[in-house]
C-alpha cells in the first residue's frame, strides 16, 4: 500500500469516525456539486488522489500539483476549510473521468443488510492507474472492508481494510 493510500485512509477513518449520522444513505449525488465547488475555490484542475462519500459529507483530496494532497470537505451546502495538506505519491485521476450511477451502492446494501454503509470511494488505485469504485462497509461485528463496484454497483469483489 503506497504512503499516500496509508495517510488517506487515516484521514478518511478519522472523518468517519468523527461523523455519527443516522443516515445510512451516502452521499453520492452530491460528489459533482463538490468537486465543482473545489475547482471554483482552487482554480486548480480537477485531479483528485480520492473522493470519498459518506452518509453525512464528501471529502476531496486535491492533487496540488506539487506532490501533496489538499483535503476539502463538502457538507452538502458548501466547502469547509481546508483541513488538511498531507504529502502524496499515489496516482490522481481527472475528475472528468468518474463515472457512477448516484444509487452505485445500492446493491451493495441489498446484499449486506446487516452491515452499516460507511463510504463510496474513488481513486485510480487500479493496475493501470483506472479509476476505481469502492463502497466501505463495516460489519455487525465492527469489522471493516471494501466491495469493488463497477458504474452502477455491480459487485467486482472486495478487499479487507486495514488501520495505519
Amino acid at each position: 500500500m503506497t504512503r499516500l493510500r496509508v495517510a488517506l485512509a487515516g484521514i478518511s477513518l478519522a472523518v468517519l469516525v468523527s461523523c455519527g449520522g443516522e443516515s445510512t444513505s451516502l452521499k453520492v449525488e452530491e460528489i459533482d456539486d463538490a468537486v465543482k465547488a473545489v475547482v471554483e475555490l482552487t482554480g486548480k484542475p480537477a485531479k483528485f488522489f480520492e473522493i470519498n462519500a459518506t452518509p453525512d459529507l464528501i471529502n476531496l483530496f486535491l492533487d496540488d500539483g506539487n506532490g501533496s494532497a489538499i483535503n476539502f470537505v463538502w457538507n452538502g451546502v458548501e466547502l469547509r476549510d481546508e483541513t488538511e495538506v498531507a504529502p502524496a505519491d499515489g496516482v490522481s485521476f481527472d475528475a472528468s473521468g468518474m463515472s457512477f450511477t448516484t444509487d452505485v451502492y445500492a446493491l451493495v446494501e441489498d446484499e449486506l443488510p446487516d452491515s452499516l454503509l460507511r463510504a463510496f470511494t474513488i481513486t485510480a488505485d487500479g493496475p493501470n492507474g483506472e479509476i476505481l469504485n469502492r463502497v466501505v462497509v463495516q460489519s455487525e461485528r465492527g469489522g471493516q472492508f471494501s466491495v469493488l463496484v463497477d458504474s452502477v454497483g455491480k459487485i467486482l469483489g472486495s478487499d479487507p481494510l486495514t488501520g495505519p
